[in-house]
């Protein structure tokens, strides 16, 4: 995804490695014992790696990262006070997906980790992917040590969120962020994020004051797509069938109810654009795709396993 910034986002949601399945049928064919629980906790290690750039350096504290993870935890968990402001119409899809995160403890080499990797380089979250489609993986300069960047920790056993530098040359904030799809070359798997728009502890860039930046952009490493088409169509949606059709993004504080499609919008829902205070819940439909992740045969079966 990338959140609330309109002019990048449609060229960056091309950078994503998709890999679509038919979820529903998928869960119904399965044997029960492949399936992860329905009220099981899936819990997942997160690896934060701070790269500041000694040129321009930002804040970031270790509580201001620990902030986040309590985000998250809530998001994923239902426990967000704020999604009792669903609508009436929407209510009962509310869902907990009955994920939680946790930065990591031990290092691929079993050592005591903080889970927080700081170095200094002056590179930018944008060198962590590739506009023109030409470069090869190893000149993505965010991912690799012998470039400036840090190599990302192995993503069958953790979440790797990247905090760089997002702002463009003239001091304005170009992306909030950026998330590859399940699928994704291993070497690049991960999460990136400007940290003016992460965590809840200041500094932080208006309309992102809550944290739920991370909470979309693992959305989409947990295989969710946009709640709206693409084009301005309502035919092409999110494949998730208990969120309404939607014709184009929402941006800011959209007022309910908003219609397209024929259909009330559920601009509300963590996988559209609107502003961290208008976003605020996901539906069971999006807890069955993110979960079926885990399930045998899943994308993140491996990262399941590796950390029950």
């Amino acid at each position: 995804m990338i959140k609330k910034i309109p002019s990048i986002a449609t060229i960056v949601l091309m950078l994503f490695f998709y890999s679509c399945s038919d979820d529903e049928n998928n869960l119904s064919e399965m044997p029960e014992e492949v399936i992860v629980p329905s009220d099981e906790i899936i819990k997942i290690p997160v690896v934060i790696h701070v790269i500041n750039p000694p040129s321009r350096p930002f804040v970031i504290s270790d509580e201001k990262i620990q902030s986040q993870i309590d985000v998250l935890n809530k998001d994923y968990r239902k426990k967000n006070e704020d999604h009792i402001k669903t609508p009436d119409e929407f209510i009962s899809l509310v869902a907990d997906v009955g994920i939680e995160f946790y930065l990591a403890t031990t290092d691929p080499d079993g050592k005591p980790t903080t889970g927080i990797i700081r170095t200094e380089a002056d590179i930018s979250g944008f060198s962590g992917n590739d506009l023109t489609g030409e470069l090869p993986i190893e000149e993505y300069k965010l991912f690799f040590d012998n470039k400036g960047g840090q190599d990302i920790w192995p993503s069958d056993r953790y979440l790797n969120i990247y905090i760089a530098d997002m702002f463009d040359r003239w001091g304005r904030l170009g992306l909030g962020g950026y998330a590859y799809f399940p699928g994704a070359d291993p070497r690049i798997d991960a999460v990136v994020i400007d940290p003016r728009v992460f965590g809840t502890l200041p500094p932080l860039e208006a309309g992102y004051e809550l944290g739920r930046t991370a909470t979309h952009e693992i959305g989409h490493w947990l295989n969710l797509k946009h709640i709206y088409g693409k084009d301005g169509s309502c035919e092409v949606g999110d494949e998730v069938a208990d969120t309404p059709n939607q014709k184009n993004q929402n941006l800011g504080k959209p007022i309910y109810p908003k219609r397209s499609c024929d259909t009330n919008e559920m601009f509300m829902n963590f996988m559209d654009r609107v502003d961290d205070d208008t976003m605020f819940m996901f539906t069971n439909g999006q807890k069955e795709r993110m979960r079926a992740l885990f399930n045998e045969g899943g994308a993140r079966r491996a990262l399941y396993l590796k950390n029950k």
